[in-house]
């Protein structure tokens, strides 16, 4: 007979009862229900993306559950770390924010990689990740480890492309990305660590610590420039003859990696990260370039809402003729911004009327715009 495994381990120290509450009181979704109120919520395009991410929601609230109203520890192995790859506009963080802020409603700390840098120079420690989580928390370091950190940017760690970094050579200090990846590698795997609750401004407070086995890690990029990388290696390179000319067309902003080339870990490190740092995240997730139908959709439902209630306020009716929104969708297609593109091609064309008749309350009127010889025309009627 097999011997019989034991169970996990009871919860080593004790639960705060309003954190306990607060778990309690979050609505228990299914994956398929939380995608639901994505849709709900205005998130459109990125089936699969959403997919996963819904999952990976799921199994965040799971973990908090099991560890602080049933009092049982994580078991080990279970830490979620996520990467999502995509073109910009493609709402990776747009996913982050419903998902945990607005469904889950647990702390939840969007930062920007290109802020940090290696311990002793200009710019944040990464531990000051758990300070922002801390702070997002209501300075409650248990209800702080039921939380979510989104690094966002996180493309920009990448450095020189020179192996000798990976081979543990110039492994002392530097400013470059390298210092933040290795710094990055204790929190995406340690159990607990150490952060200032005071952000670090002084050297008087002392350090507290977060249990990290329910911190779910995110990390968002668009890594322009990786398939073309993956791409190269699979090719191969060749010198001299019977080498196999480059293309020279310069590679689109909105592509996407493909699961084959987000598997080529020898991509990643071309790129600049150290292969460690990449190995931690157990879920790499491609987003797709969004298309003129999702983009239609997005510009209906999101953007030209938010403009028609700003143009309300201001005593104007907002009316936008279906040949101006296919012309809008198609200047965000060539932007390659996605859905970023649909209200940087908008906005211009609502700024002179915005100059012309915000801030005077008078009788209401109606603000059309129409597409004249391939020109957007805004007439106040």
């Amino acid at each position: 007979m097999s011997p019989i495994r034991p169970g996990p381990e009871p919860l080593p120290l004790p639960v705060d009862s309003d954190v306990r509450a607060r778990v309690a009181a979050i609505e228990v979704l299914s994956p398929r229900e939380i995608d639901g109120r994505l849709t709900d919520l205005g998130y459109r395009g990125q089936a699969e993306a959403r997919r996963a991410a819904s999952v990976l929601a799921y199994r965040h609230l799971r973990r908090i559950r099991r560890l602080y109203l049933e009092g049982l520890a994580p078991e080990p192995g279970t830490r979620e770390n996520c990467l999502f790859l995509g073109p910009t506009g493609s709402g990776k963080t747009f996913l982050v924010e419903l998902l945990f802020r607005e469904i889950l409603a647990v702390p939840t700390v969007l930062a920007d990689a290109t802020q940090f840098s290696e311990t002793g120079y200009v710019g944040d420690d990464v531990n000051t990740l758990l300070s922002r989580l801390y702070e997002a928390a209501g300075q409650d370091s248990q209800w702080a480890a039921c939380g979510v950190v989104c690094l966002d940017e996180f493309d920009k760690l990448a450095t020189s492309r020179s192996d000798s970094r990976f081979a543990g050579q110039q492994t002392t200090k530097d400013v470059s990305g390298f210092g933040v990846q290795r710094s990055l590698l204790h929190l995406l795997s340690a159990p607990s660590a150490d952060f200032p609750p005071d952000f670090g401004f002084t050297s008087r407070t002392q350090p507290d610590r977060m249990e990290l086995a329910c911190v779910t890690f995110i990390a968002c990029g668009a890594f322009s420039g990786l398939k073309s990388t993956a791409e190269g290696l699979e090719r191969g390179e060749r010198l001299g003859f019977g080498r196999e000319p480059m293309p020279s067309g310069q590679e689109r902003i909105a592509t996407q990696v493909t699961e084959e080339q987000l598997e080529q870990t020898t991509a990643f490190a071309r790129y600049g990260f150290i292969p460690e740092l990449i190995g931690r995240f157990n879920r790499l997730v491609s987003f797709t370039p969004l298309d003129a139908d999702t983009l239609g959709d997005i510009l209906q439902n999101n953007v030209l809402r938010a403009y028609e209630r700003e143009f309300e306020q201001e005593g104007l009716c907002l009316l936008v003729e279906p040949a101006v929104r296919e012309h809008v969708v198609a200047r965000a297609l060539k932007r390659e911004t996605g859905a970023r593109g649909l209200r940087a091609t908008l906005a211009p064309l609502l700024e002179r009327a915005a100059y012309e008749h915000f801030g005077h309350r008078g009788n209401d009127a109606t603000l059309r715009l129409t597409l004249e010889d391939g020109h957007v025309q805004a007439r106040v009627v």
